[in-house]
């Protein structure tokens, strides 16, 4: 018998983020010890709503429980939400009943810092929307960088444009100071960013093959299909990048992307550039930012940076392990 592994996902649901979710109680492979919202492609009252019905939607509402995240982020003004894209509620067209779990009072980040002291050196934690949550964990209680197994989170760039302002993913201008205080923290990290989201494309080959699945992917069909049409709406053609249930199959299997070693670097102090991944190899022939001490030491904190598509094709492995975690809805 294999034993899982203790997880959290860190979600701001949305589409790519509910997907995410069924993809990972399809996989097997994971102990979901906790649900944790968080503000991002919709605000955070709205987005924990989502988490809720989503959890209930999957069956996992008895057993895992769901925790409201962070209203704003760190130190800016809440963003504009993403719905134009993800729908009116996040969730496209779909109009989820509410769980009838309890509201519980220990909030996101509360809840990773009891997870990481309970599961510590084994706990991963998989982050899909901005980073304020784990950023709270780690100005309340440093030492949650070493007690985490691994950080695997969606979001950022290293040589490929952004796609919420020419340089800048999402996820880090929606709260570049949470993303530069836990890149900058020790964490273990591991970024899948737009560089290999954008490479493994979900289509309409793949979304008539959920829609053959059976009732228990109709939920997700429906969902991608909305999703995809916000892609053609958007210039992007006839398929959807499956940026979040990425991050959560590299949890598990790093032969989906091409990794490299090496620091990122969050802009936060200009408009025009913020939320800017800098990556800064480790492998680099030369060495940057030799006049700046405090950026030469920033540096030093490393971790894993996907610069593409790995081996393994990830869209394949989405579509036929999704379905094996029925919804209800």
């Amino acid at each position: 018998m294999t034993v899982r592994s203790p997880i959290v996902l860190d979600s701001d649901p949305g589409i790519d983020d509910a997907v995410a979710l069924q993809y990972l109680l399809g996989t097997g492979r994971w102990d979901l010890r906790a649900y944790t919202s968080v503000g991002g492609n919709l605000p955070a009252e709205q987005t924990y709503r989502n988490a809720r019905a989503l959890a209930r939607a999957l069956r996992i509402d008895t057993d895992v429980p769901v925790h409201r995240g962070a209203a704003r982020p760190l130190t800016r003004l809440p963003y504009a939400a993403a719905a134009h894209f993800h729908g009116p509620a996040g969730l496209g067209h779909e109009m989820l009943p509410d769980s009838t779990a309890a509201h519980l009072t220990e909030s996101s980040a509360q809840a990773l810092l009891r997870l990481s002291r309970e599961h510590e050196g084994e706990l991963t934690v998989c982050a899909t929307g901005p980073l304020t949550n784990v950023a709270i964990a780690l100005l309340e209680d440093p030492v949650f960088a070493r007690r985490v197994k691994k950080f695997v989170f969606m979001g950022g760039n290293a040589q490929v444009p952004g796609n919420i302002t020419p340089v800048a993913e999402f996820n880090m201008w929606a709260d570049p100071d949470a993303a530069e205080v836990v890149l900058s923290s020790g964490i273990p990290f591991t970024m899948v960013d737009l560089d290999a989201s954008h490479r493994w494309l979900f289509g309409p080959a793949d979304l008539a093959a959920l829609e053959a699945a059976g009732a228990g992917a109709a939920l997700a069909a429906r969902l991608l299909r909305v999703y995809t049409d916000s892609y053609r709406r958007h210039g992007g053609g006839d398929s959807c990048p499956l940026h979040d249930p990425l991050a959560v199959g590299v949890c598990a299997d790093e032969s989906f992307v091409t990794l490299a070693e090496g620091a990122v670097v969050v802009e936060c102090s200009s408009e025009l550039t913020r939320g800017q991944t800098v990556f800064v190899p480790s492998a680099a022939e030369r060495n940057y930012y030799t006049e700046s001490p405090a950026l030469t030491a920033r540096t030093r904190h490393t971790g894993r940076v996907a610069l593409g598509p790995g081996p393994r094709d990830f869209t394949k492995d989405f579509v036929t392990t999704l379905p094996q975690w029925p919804a209800m809805a």
